[in-house]
């Protein structure tokens, strides 16, 4: 399949995608923003889990000099999409992929734990595509939220950070999940294509064994009437901006 070169961040970094197939989305540079220098601070191995192209930790590294990510993939196309992102940008040093099924860890990668888990699941229920690489990078068919949300946090450092988007439909079963697996101080962004239309999809952060209570952050719009970008997802998705900080 014929590779293609696009852009993110208004062009500072470079992600690899195959011309016709998995596109890397606003979502990727979206998650990617909630991760913002105070909580920096705190991590130096960040898990990216459903790595696809890269998009969610190579925004990251642009960003962050001092973190190293791991991304894994049960797709071989996948991980070598993330492969030629990660040459494209020269992280070679700072970013590196692996074979890997958050759902059936290898026993080495069970022994792993990281400070930052992120992740940008499979969202459809059934097939979506007659491409067999879209269909199952995009497809939850098989795949159970809760469980793919349990294993996430099974990598984690106590006191560790989840981040995760996902369609805005599933928030109560993410926020059962996150409950039942310890995680608190849940924070909670709604993201909207449009004013007046209700919310396509969620981002959450929570932390591991926190007893913070939870925070809902302001409404976030990204398109106007005539569908070019908010000034906040403008921000965003081409400054790079974090989201936490945005009026």
């Amino acid at each position: 399949m014929k590779i293609e070169i696009n852009t993110l961040l208004g062009g500072r970094v470079k992600i690899a995608q195959f011309e016709k197939g998995v596109k890397v989305s606003s979502d990727a540079v979206l998650l990617a923003s909630v991760i913002d220098e105070k909580l920096v601070k705190k991590v130096k191995k960040v898990l990216d889990v459903g790595v696809g192209g890269g998009g969610v930790s190579i925004c990251l590294l642009s960003r962050f000099k001092n973190i190293n990510c791991l991304g894994i993939d049960v797709q071989d196309e996948m991980l070598s999409l993330a492969r030629q992102s990660i040459f494209e940008n020269d992280f070679g040093d700072r970013f590196s992929v692996v074979k890997e099924d958050i759902l059936k860890p290898s026993k080495s990668f069970k022994e792993m734990e990281f400070d930052l888990v992120i992740t940008n699941p499979p969202y459809y229920k059934g097939h979506t595509s007659p491409d067999k690489i879209k269909a199952k990078a995009h497809s939850e068919q098989g795949l159970e939220l809760s469980e793919w949300i349990k294993m996430c946090v099974k990598r984690l450092r106590t006191g560790g950070t989840f981040a995760m988007v996902h369609k805005a439909e599933r928030i109560d079963d993410i926020m059962f999940a996150l409950r039942q697996n310890g995680m608190g101080k849940i924070e909670t962004f709604l993201l909207y294509s449009k004013k007046g239309e209700s919310a396509n999809r969620v981002i959450v952060r929570a932390v591991k064994s926190s007893k913070s209570p939870a925070v809902i952050y302001p409404p976030v719009v990204l398109h106007n009437a005539d569908g070019s970008y908010t000034a906040k997802a403008q921000s965003v998705l081409i400054d790079g901006k974090s989201l936490l900080y945005l009026k």
